[in-house]
């Protein structure tokens, strides 16, 4: 079958995306032109088709005798053409790269040959994280390109398959068009196409090392080769173990250690798996103490102790007298998790803050000993209290406070007045400056207001709705401590145009393209976006820049400049031949003449086995082996650690000239280009390595840890600390400001009164007058909120007099501000469908997108132009539309009339009542094999019919529809169905029937059956007169069989039919007929 991720598979789909190196086992066969992350539905189509068409099998035929001379005279019966006609890949758009590529499979039945095109391949693999290719499709997991037994062992692979050289496969080949490759499949082993030519490089040379299969590229004149590589290797020859590493496999700051064919994962401190994937739980033994939380970090835990507690695993109760908070000489009493102060006479509060009013009397006088309280002048609103030390003492009656006792408590519904500061602690359920809230159980936020206009306020740590009981009377009546619930998305934290979306309780950026970072506060450079490369050339992105792969007889920053044909200046003298080859030349000279370029007179000189080419030239950065420096020996350079040849061959010939061939050169490798660090580090190049120097707040390798600055608890009073790349930041409780929160603020310092509006302050508390036209605790809302247009152009604005406002949201939008787009539901398909009515059904949304308020369904005839429309609940996700226009009706009284071993009766009746038009009938019949259908046409007034050429003893199925508007103005539709009915034909009756020996009270009787349809048994009737006896036989391969007990002298009648056995009833064959006479 075709698949749409670049291959054929045989057996069974190949659902799997990202490429696997071959040879895979279990069964699994496939020819794989190009094996990748496909995704048509961006860009491009996948076409394939059978073919037995003479044109179509007289070009495959000539195909396969050019490449195999051998099969002169093949004529293919069969071929499969597959094309993928501009495909892109998974993550990209209409816009991103395309390939274009074909393979065709061609048999005639014994022999079989496939065919690799390729026009245009750009890119190699696609975005998803399990093959980690880029923007432009290349990097990750490359394509894999080849064949596939299925065993584990038989395979072959394209030259570069799974390597980023893959996408040079259309400039390869290896029958002399680039781009073309061609091979016999159906031996045990990948066959190439061949062309015969004597001076083979592979047979000669044998360059391909560690089990790579050398490919012969016979172009004319072209003694090249190339070389089919062993899962793990690489290279011109082969010769480069695949780093399995480079792809940066390990996880969490592993460090990766490449294997041939594989690589291994050293992990860091506190993980754990194959790729370090796995986070080693730290706290999963509990080692906090004192029921402290413990947070787990990377190979390490912390513990958030309780209030009261300290220490690494919080082992150590906080002294919290040690700070002295116990003022004017109070002493303090540590407790756990708080303290207590025992104040000195004259001193009250928590901190003993507060001195109180002593007036001392003489306590010799005897009126003063019972009362002395009786000669006190306490001003009015205080009150005097005896005490046992001779003194009494005057303080502020209950509901009164202040230095003189001046201010008057107000406190509602049970609230006690605090004598320091007048405020007033409420009973539970109450809330505000004076208790005058009621608290409800209804939750609400920034975006969910209350259902009946009131405050909403925060309780006990969560935001609810509350109820005014009472008003004060009061010149600040409107007060209370009502904190609008910020959103944690009000502060606009994302840049450069990306959108911020609430999770957890905190927030995460969906960054626009070209931007990345938790802020979207970093640029993503795309240097390739402008196809700087021309002439086919590959753009590979480096350190913001950009670098050209230029194809062969390119080069250039851009590829633009054209090199020149090596032999066009003539080099070979004397009469050599001149052959080009990748950039280079290669003289082939005449007989008396030598050397590189002909240059040397044999008949003057030593013989080649005199000659010898002396020590390899060296060269930088490698170490050269060598055995020999006679004719015909190589050199193999080995570049050192950190460098890599270029070009790819590595070796060099000494040649019968007796001079070496040119030597590869060792460049440096800039692992660099790879992009190593994270979270924009610097990266620097290093021989054989590279070191990252990271930004603030990231650490690691490659700069992949963030740092959390919020771990050491820094924000102080209550503040919540946001950790931040390089730093954090503190959101202070209200009262509170500092980079730590460590500094207390007067409720108006911090301006919070918006639109003109005039602050009045309360200590911490503040109070905003607001200008007219504007309410709302910080003076925020305005009064006619559609002057700031919320809804845009997606909506209509609608305002009430107390500052709300509601979108009426055009077609295609909602949420408050319309700012949601509508989709339409999914997986809408038929359900059923009857003669006036048809069932629809489809998917209900998401939760997270479950917008909608109900469904409309519109529907109508064809050709109709009013439609009908039936509004649905928001639950539903099926609907009968009912009342409809019948369609052409069924046929009635379907039923079989006869059947035979080879053919079957059937017969109906057609009533158009209330129906539209019958313009034809449709017979057809299924046989249960699965075998070629046979469907017939009839005319309206056909009323039976008959199909023969049946098998016997088959189960078959039938099926008799009608079909109307069949002109080309008309709008086509078919009946329901009649049936289907099934049916089974009769087996074949027993042969050549005979009566072998009869006795007075016996005979034999004998027959023969046909070898391919063996009966599941048989039934034999005798009769005499008017009397039958029947006998079943259930052995399908008998021959034979005795009638026993009969009377001498009578004439007896048998029949014998075949039986086949269904799982509803026995089916008889036509009876053969015999009689005799004992």
């Amino acid at each position: 079958m075709v698949n749409n991720n670049g291959l054929v598979s045989f057996l069974r789909e190949v659902s799997q995306f990202t490429p696997v190196a071959f040879p895979i086992a279990g069964d699994r066969r496939v020819v794989a032109p190009f094996w990748a992350d496909v995704d048509n539905r961006r860009a491009g189509r996948v076409f394939y088709r059978e073919s037995q068409e003479p044109s179509s099998l007289r070009r495959a035929s000539g195909e396969v005798k050019t490449y195999f001379s051998e099969f002169s005279n093949f004529n293919a019966t069969w071929v499969l053409i597959a094309t993928w006609h501009q495909v892109t890949f998974f993550g990209g758009s209409s816009l991103t790269p395309v390939n274009t590529f074909q393979v065709v499979l061609i048999t005639d039945g014994e022999l079989s040959f496939t065919i690799f095109q390729y026009n245009n391949i750009t890119w190699t693999t696609g975005m998803h994280t399990s093959s980690g290719g880029n923007l432009a499709g290349l990097g990750g997991i490359a394509a894999q390109a080849g064949f596939n037994a299925g065993d584990g062992k038989r395979y072959f692979n394209i030259p570069g398959s799974r390597t980023a050289d893959v996408v040079n496969v259309e400039g390869t080949t290896n029958v002399g068009q680039p781009g073309k490759w061609v091979f016999r499949i159906d031996d045990a082993n990948v066959e190439v196409g061949s062309c015969n030519d004597s001076a083979s490089v592979c047979q000669h040379l044998r360059p391909c090392l560690n089990g790579g299969q050398c490919i012969d590229d016979c172009i004319t004149g072209n003694p090249s080769f190339t070389c089919s590589c062993l899962a793990g290797f690489t290279g011109q020859r082969c010769q480069i173990d695949v780093d399995e590493c480079a792809s940066y496999p390990c996880q969490n700051g592993g460090t990766c250690a490449d294997r041939i064919h594989s690589f291994l994962c050293h992990c860091p401190a506190g993980y754990t798996g194959s790729q370090c994937e796995a986070d080693i739980d730290e706290c999963k033994d509990r080692p906090c103490l004192n029921d402290a939380l413990c947070v787990q970090g990377a190979g390490t835990f912390t513990c958030v102790c309780e209030p009261g507690y300290t220490g690494v695993l919080c082992e150590t109760d906080m002294n919290e007298c040690e700070s002295q908070p116990c003022l004017n000489e109070g002493e303090c009493m540590d407790l756990v998790a708080n303290f207590t102060c025992v104040c000195p006479a004259a001193f009250t509060g928590t901190l003993c803050e507060t001195e109180l009013v002593v007036l001392q009397v003489n306590s010799t006088e005897p009126e003063n000993q019972t009362g002395l309280c009786g000669n006190a002048n306490c001003e009015k609103n205080w009150i005097c209290e005896n005490t046992s030390s001779g003194i009494y003492i005057c303080t502020c009656a209950p509901g009164f406070y202040g230095d003189e006792c001046e201010e008057e408590c107000l406190c509602q519904n049970g609230g006690v007045c605090v004598d320091i500061n007048g405020t007033c602690e409420c009973p539970s359920g109450y809330t505000g400056l004076y208790c005058q809230f009621e608290v409800t159980q209804t939750p609400c936020s920034h975006s969910r207001t209350c259902p009946d206009g009131g405050p909403c306020l925060e309780y006990g740590g969560a935001y609810l709705c509350t109820c005014q009981t009472s008003a004060a009377e009061l010149d600040h009546k409107d007060f209370y401590p009502y904190v609008q619930p910020r959103s944690v998305c009000d502060s606009s934290p994302c840049l450069n145009g990306g959108y911020c979306y609430e999770r957890d309780g905190g927030y995460t950026c969906e960054c626009k393209y070209g931007y990345w970072g938790k802020h979207c506060e970093k640029v993503r450079l795309n240097t390739c976006a402008s196809a700087p490369c021309r002439n086919g050339g590959s753009c590979k992105e480096e350190a913001g820049s950009y670098r050209c792969v230029c194809p062969y007889r390119f080069t250039g920053k851009h590829c633009e400049v054209g090199k020149p044909d090596p032999c066009a200046s003539s080099p070979c003298l004397n009469g050599g031949t001149c052959f080009h080859y990748i950039g280079k030349y290669k003289c082939e000279c005449t007989e008396h003449f030598g050397g590189r370029h002909c240059e040397i007179n044999r008949s003057s000189v030593q013989t080649s086995a005199e000659l010898g080419c002396g020590l390899p030239p060296p060269v930088k950065h490698a170490e050269v082996q060598f055995s020999s420096t006679t004719p015909g020996s190589m050199a193999v350079y080995m570049c050192h650690s950190g460098f890599t040849s270029m070009p790819r061959a590595t070796q060099s010939i000494c040649g019968i000239q007796g001079d070496w061939s040119q030597p590869p050169i060792c460049e440096e490798i800039n692992e660099c280009l790879s992009q190593p660090c994270l979270n924009g580090g610097t990266c620097g190049n290093q021989v054989g390595s590279y070191q990252c120097e990271c930004d603030e707040g990231f650490s690691g390798n490659r700069c992949q840890t963030d740092i959390n600055e919020c771990l050491s608890g820094p924000c102080e009073h209550g503040g919540t600390c946001e950790d931040q790349p390089g730093s954090y930041l503190c959101h202070c409780s209200q009262g509170f400001k500092g980079h730590n929160c460590e500094i207390e603020q007067h409720g108006c310092e911090s301006n919070p009164c918006l639109n003109g509006g005039v602050c009045r302050g309360y200590r911490r508390n503040y109070l905003c007058v607001c200008k007219d036209g504007f309410f709302g605790d910080q003076c925020q809302m305005l009064e006619n909120p559609c002057v700031l247009q919320p809804c845009g152009n997606r909506g209509l604005c609608r305002s009430d007099k107390r500052g709300n406002y509601n979108c009426v949201c055009r077609v295609g939008h909602t949420g408050k501000d319309c700012e949601k787009d509508l989709l339409p539901p999914s997986g809408l398909h038929v359900l059923r469908v009857e003669e006036n009515e048809v069932e629809l059904r489809w998917d209900q949304p998401e939760p997270e997108h479950s917008l909608i308020s109900g469904f409309v369904v519109t529907y109508a005839p064809l050709g109709w132009s009013n439609p009908k429309t039936d509004t649905l609940e928001r639950q539903q996700s099926s609907h009968i539309m009912r009342g409809l226009l019948p369609g052409p009706p069924r046929v009635e009284h379907l039923q079989v009339g006869n059947v035979s071993s080879s053919q079957v009766w059937l017969s109906w009746l057609v009533q158009a009542a209330r129906h539209a038009a019958v313009s034809r009938v449709l017979v057809s019949l299924l046989p249960a094999d699965g075998s070629q259908a046979r469907t017939t046409v009839l005319n309206t007034s056909s009323t039976e019919h008959s199909f023969s050429a049946l098998l016997p003893g088959q189960m078959y199925t039938v099926d008799v529809l009608t079909q109307s508007g069949i002109r080309p103005d008309e709008f086509p539709s078919t009946s329901h169905s009649a049936g289907p009915l099934q049916f089974w034909t009769r087996p074949l009756p027993p042969q050549n029937l005979s009566l072998s020996h009869v006795t007075t009270n016996s005979a034999l009787i004998t027959w023969s059956r046909y070898p391919r349809n063996v009966p599941d048994g048989f039934v034999v009737n005798v009769t005499r007169g008017l009397n039958t006896r029947s006998r079943f036989l259930p052995n399908g391969k008998l021959g034979s069989y005795t009638l026993r007990e009969l009377t001498p002298g009578q004439q007896y009648h048998v029949a014998v039919m075949s039986v086949k056995s269904t799982a509803q009833e026995q089916i008889h064959s036509v009876p053969q007929h015999l009689a005799f006479t004992t």
